[in-house]
């Protein structure tokens, strides 16, 4: 089911088919995309990409997983997740101040393309602008959030362009090639989005 597109993307939800398994197998087992994302320490051959993304495909966890197109070529995987709206306080660890009553609707997001002839031609930035129009216009959510490594400066700038701001360094975050690395906490409003 197609979510949103454009000109040259299509996001769509992933199914619970080979076809798609194969593809995450592919991607997460490619050194180059593993440096960026899980780690290379860390590969999702077949039997682990089933593991962990057939209970989120037959919703048994909160998490929506999507693949990219362009062109249509599936390029790359975007997730999303409510982390608080009127019915959940739990704001993923990020510490986020709610008060009593409170019922701001906050997504977070997370991504990567799996493909890295398609790296460094703004692709990334064109994603993660239509997750965002998605998410502000369909799902109504009232902030995103995203939380990459302090060192991924090329992603930095790419949701920087999108209209994420960074809000506070998560320190010891993410486990990433054998070191807890620190995060940086980006938030992005609708008002901000360019």
């Amino acid at each position: 089911m197609v979510l949103i597109q454009n000109e040259v993307l299509v996001l769509r939800l992933m199914r619970d088919d080979m076809q798609d398994y194969q593809l995450m197998a592919k991607w997460l087992t490619d050194p180059a995309v593993l440096e960026f994302y899980e780690g290379r320490d860390n590969p999702y051959p077949l039997a682990k990409v089933l593991d962990k993304y057939q209970p989120r495909l037959l919703a048994q966890e909160h998490v929506i997983p999507c693949i990219v197109l362009h062109r249509d070529v599936a390029i790359g995987y975007l997730q999303y997740y409510c982390l608080a709206d009127t019915d959940k306080q739990d704001d993923g660890g990020y510490g986020l101040t709610r008060s009593s009553g409170d019922t701001t609707c906050i997504y977070g997001i997370d991504l990567f393309i799996g493909e890295p002839s398609y790296w460094n031609q703004g692709i990334g930035t064109n994603i993660v602008s239509i997750a965002l129009t998605y998410l502000f216009e369909h799902l109504q959510a009232d902030q995103v959030v995203i939380d990459p490594r302090v060192d991924n400066t090329r992603a930095i700038r790419c949701y920087e362009k999108c209209g994420f701001a960074k809000v506070k360094r998560l320190p010891e975050h993410e486990l990433h090639e054998g070191e807890y690395q620190d995060c940086w906490l980006m938030v992005a409003n609708p008002r901000q989005i360019p």
